[in-house]
């Protein structure tokens, strides 16, 4: 009996370790067999990664460049008139237009993906999709390259690109819609797909009429951040994590913030203590009730537009679908500039013990997005958060903390633009326990002061590097740290979880520097702070600034200036910096970054990401100046030039795809000198 008994354990065992030998060299082996289930999820489940290859992207680093035949699995779907997606080269078939060399390989053998020439006067569009993706995190975002450029000069039409989700049930959702201007360059952009619950299909839509063969295209696709949390190796969460059901980490902040970070909604169970509107069944207890002429509207993207992808934020929060509700205001075709509010009922006293915190998913899209504010108010009306301008085609998170001594009200305000597109909007508003509901009457707030006005009310000569006002307010908040005002015209527009702020150390002195710090933003990006639109600018204009990265890891992080331009689009590095400066805080470089000659309006961004945050590690900018920047000025210097110690008065051309730089060797001056050659 015993004898038995030990001889069934013992087989029991060999089978046991077999299956684990088994599963080893399948996940060793070059046909390893995953789930179906697990495959283009972006996991990797065998050891080469074959589960997610041809997923509209090549595991295990989930990019897609389209150098081989399979492009990926992405496939054209047939479309009307023959206008379709081929994959293509330079070479002989685009003489005249499309790119002249892909992005990957920067060569005119290298291939992307482009439309094929269309003769028709009526729009036809052509559909790129890719192959079915399982599932994606909050934080996921697809980089791309595109390229549209108008060879023929017949117009590109307001949506020559954009992108979409379709899911297994048929309904499509909108979230890509890039600049449009016409540009003979490939540009840069990011896809925010955001949490997507199931199957899906990424698909990439080109409509126009006349047009010639490639002159939309896309290249260079970065599948980054889009796993759901995997366990960790000991199976069990370390401090400051919540264990989801199906074995994955959560960071313990992100537990009841109204997003499914766990894959499963673990996260999110068990929140009943906090009042939370997503606007799925109606308004909650919020008053769309406002003072303006301007009102915020309850409604869905089915109800906004879904033939034309410019209008509304084309998803929810909630659940990331076109049928999903939110609050939403846009420019009506009958007015110009305008503001509006929402509020909240009156609200409790709160304290620092007992404080009431706002979690609020924003959408600020567009020209159209002048801005959006959130005011407290009791006996007068004060600003407590702010973001300005457009952040993107997606849904951005944002926390604000109320520690207020009397009854009062939260108020949204927003700012609309007379531009032709875009809108704000606002979703998954949750409310912690301390924000308790008041019966208490309320006050006549008083309003704020409005702020001063420029002397001029022409907007192209504000920060146009030139003092049109006797007091040079006009040039006061443009991001020169030379004036009063300066370093307030610095707008962060971060969406992840590190941003910039301003400490001002000295109030005497003003001495004052932007700084990188932790932000409730979901993104895994990096923190950007931008200046208000400049310039145009001349040809030697320069920006002069102090930066500091310090800390006792050998590598705090990296910093980076960036220009946006107002039609282009953001345009290649112009500096970067890697590394640390130093060990001790305090100590600064000073940096000068040639921005030459800009045609079009612009704006300057300082862009960092800090590998770990800490009160020991510090990523700042200071003393931030802008030289000789004005179009008018005129650069004096000789015309004969050596090159020895610098460029002599030589400038850049900003309008081509190349930059002449300084190099040492073998040179005709002095034979071991500088000389200058040009580099892509």
């Amino acid at each position: 009996m015993k004898t038995g008994f030990m001889a069934a354990c013992f087989w029991i065992l060999v089978c046991v370790l077999l299956n684990v030998c088994q599963r080893a060299v399948a996940l060793d082996g070059k046909d390893c067999s995953s789930s179906p289930e697990n495959r283009c999820d972006f996991i990797c489940d065998c050891k080469d990664c074959s589960d997610e290859q041809d997923c509209g992207y090549l595991g295990p680093k989930f990019v897609c460049d389209f150098e081989h035949e399979g492009k990926c699995g992405w496939t054209a779907k047939p479309a009307e008139g023959a206008y379709m997606w081929q994959r293509q080269r330079r070479g002989k078939t685009l003489p005249d237009s499309g790119p002249s060399s892909d992005y990957t390989t920067g060569t005119s053998t290298g291939w992307f993906m482009a439309v094929t020439a269309v003769t028709s006067d009526a729009p036809q569009t052509a559909i790129l999709e890719s192959p079915t993706i399982k599932h994606s995190s909050p934080t996921c975002r697809l980089r791309l390259r595109y390229f549209i450029w108008d060879s023929g000069h017949t117009g590109m039409g307001e949506t020559p690109l954009w992108g979409s989700v379709r899911q297994t049930d048929g309904e499509q959702a909108v979230v890509w819609r890039p600049e449009s201007s016409s540009f003979r360059g490939w540009r840069e952009d990011v896809i925010y797909l955001g949490r997507i619950t199931g199957p899906f299909n990424m698909q990439l839509h080109s409509r126009r009429s006349e047009g010639k063969q490639g002159d939309v295209a896309i290249d260079h696709m970065e599948f980054l951040d889009c796993a759901l949390p995997v366990p960790s190796e000991s199976g069990k969460c370390t401090g400051g994590f919540v264990q989801c059901k199906r074995d994955g980490c959560v960071e313990e902040y992100k537990v009841c913030d109204g997003t499914d970070d766990c894959g499963d909604g673990t996260d999110e169970e068990n929140c009943e203590q906090n009042n939370s509107c997503n606007f799925e069944d109606g308004l909650c207890w919020w008053d769309l009730r406002s003072m303006a002429s301007l009102k915020w509207t309850w409604t869905d993207q089915m109800n906004i537009s879904l033939s034309e992808p410019l209008k509304g934020p084309g998803r929810d929060h909630s659940s990331n679908t076109a049928s999903g509700r939110f609050l939403y205001v846009t420019k009506p075709n009958f007015t110009a500039s305008d503001w509006t509010t929402f509020q909240s009922p009156p609200l409790a006293p709160t304290n620092e013990t007992h404080p009431c915190r706002m979690v609020m998913y924003t959408h600020q899209f567009g020209r159209v997005s002048g801005g959006l504010s959130v005011l407290v108010a009791e006996r007068q009306f004060y600003p407590v958060w702010r973001r300005g301008g457009a952040l993107g085609d997606l849904w951005v998170k944002a926390e604000v903390e109320f520690v207020v001594n009397s009854t009062f009200q939260i108020l949204f305000v927003a700012a609309i633009r007379d531009q032709p597109y875009g809108g704000i909007a606002v979703d998954d508003i949750v409310l912690s326990p301390g924000c308790i509901l008041s019966n208490e009457s309320m006050p006549q707030a008083g309003y704020p002061k409005p702020p001063d006005h420029p002397c001029t009310k022409d907007s192209s000569k504000i920060c146009d590097f030139h003092e049109d006002c006797t007091n040079g307010e006009d040039e006061d908040q443009c991001g020169d740290f030379s004036y009063a005002k300066g370093s307030s015209g610095w707008t962060d527009t971060s969406i992840g979880s590190q941003a910039w702020d301003l400490k001002v150390v000295n109030t005497i002195s003003k001495e004052e520097f932007l700084f990188v710090t932790a932000a409730p933003g979901q993104q895994l990006s990096e923190a950007q702070t931008r200046t208000p639109l400049l310039g145009p600018s001349g040809p030697v204009c320069t920006l002069q600034f102090s930066y500091s990265l310090t800390g006792t890891n050998p590598h705090i992080g990296e910093l980076a200036v960036y220009v946006v331009d107002s039609v282009m689009g953001t345009q290649p590095v112009l500096w970067d910096f890697a590394g640390r400066t130093n060990e001790t805080t305090g100590t600064w470089r000073k940096e000068e970054v040639y921005v030459g000659a800009r045609d079009h309006r612009f704006q300057l961004e300082f862009r960092a990401r800090a590998k770990d945050l800490s009160s020991s590690a510090l990523i700042a900018v200071k003393d931030v100046h802008f030289v000789d920047c004005s179009p008018m000025f005129i650069p004096s210097g000789d015309i004969s030039c050596n090159f020895e110690v610098n460029m002599c008065g030589w400038y850049q051309d900003q309008t081509d795809n190349y930059n002449w730089k300084l190099h040492s060797g073998m040179d005709h001056t002095v034979q071991d000198g500088q000389d200058t050659s040009d580099d892509e």
